[in-house]
């Protein structure tokens, strides 16, 4: 063997020149950047359903492992969230009197409920 022959599993020389793994390196950067800002932009909705703060006494809790309920015995209609610290909050729920809603999740422990 020569010394300018190759083995098929060289990995001394990927074939790529400085150009085009710049040119690589700049699409990744850019890919990247754009699921940022687009995944910003897909929140901003989002931030208009904040929580507005811990949910009346008359909100009925119920917690089990991973799982909870809220029920609605306020006598009117109420829009309620579970959050769940270190991991995924229920979404904004409309509950009428007497209504429940349950959320359970796969890791995290139950924080609070809150109106929104």
């Amino acid at each position: 063997m020569t010394s300018s022959t190759r083995m098929p599993c060289d990995t001394t020389d990927t074939g790529w020149g400085r150009a085009a793994r710049r040119r690589v390196r700049a699409t990744a950067v850019g890919l990247t950047a754009a699921a940022v800002l687009g995944g910003g932009l897909t929140l901003a909705p989002a931030a208009s359903a904040a929580p507005q703060g811990t949910a009346p006494a008359c909100v009925e809790r119920s917690v089990s492992g991973r799982s909870a309920t809220a029920t609605n015995n306020c006598g009117r209609v109420l829009r309620v969230k579970i959050v769940v610290k270190h991991g995924p909050d229920s979404r904004c729920t409309s509950l009428k009197h007497r209504a429940w809603a349950r959320h359970s999740w796969p890791f995290g422990s139950y924080d609070k409920t809150v109106t929104c």
